[in-house]
């Protein structure tokens, strides 16, 4: 992603272990918004700073800043998460194609609505395009409406869904970028 590409961020930095509580504190953060405003608590049972720590350590991470002032995350890696199972993969258009897989995209509340997440989903996009890869790819909660609606919006469609044990329906999504 270019300067001119970045609009409602000053800044995208990739993150290092010591940046670990910068990034668990915007999932967190997020996750108790979740929680609160929309009754969803995915994030808030399953996302700990063990499980941030070993994102920043295993997969790429970036921090989004406006004013120098930490606003958001995003998680990168070009392989599946690991709680997909085959099918889960499977249902995606080309399965064995080069994908990035994005995850725990987060933008603290306070900041929501002012295109921190359309700037940080952008830096997926162009970096699947400059590497080479093919999709982006990624789930999130079917619940979450105006989320979902947000990435159809940017161009990605739903390929398939799965339920987790606990009960949450969860929508696969890609883009072929």
């Amino acid at each position: 992603m270019n300067e001119r590409e970045i609009i409602n961020t000053n800044r995208l930095e990739r993150a290092t272990e010591k940046d670990v509580d910068k990034v668990f504190e915007v999932v967190k953060a997020d996750g108790d918004w979740l929680l609160k405003e929309k009754g969803l608590d995915h994030w808030s049972s399953y996302y700990t700073r063990e499980i941030m720590e070993n994102k920043v350590k295993n997969q790429e991470v970036y921090l989004a800043y406006k004013n120098n002032e930490v606003v958001g995350t995003i998680s990168l890696d070009e392989n599946p998460v690991d709680y997909y199972i085959k099918e889960n993969v499977e249902a995606f258009t080309d399965p064995k194609a080069k994908a990035i897989y994005t995850s725990s995209l987060a933008v603290k509340p306070e900041f929501h609505g002012q295109g921190v997440a359309s700037d940080l989903m952008n830096f997926a996009d162009s970096t699947a395009r400059n590497r080479g890869v093919e999709y982006v790819r990624f789930d999130c909660r079917e619940e979450y409406g105006d989320l979902v609606n947000f990435y159809i919006k940017r161009g990605y469609k739903k390929v398939g869904s799965f339920v987790e044990e606990e009960g949450y329906n969860y929508l696969l999504m890609e883009k072929k970028v």
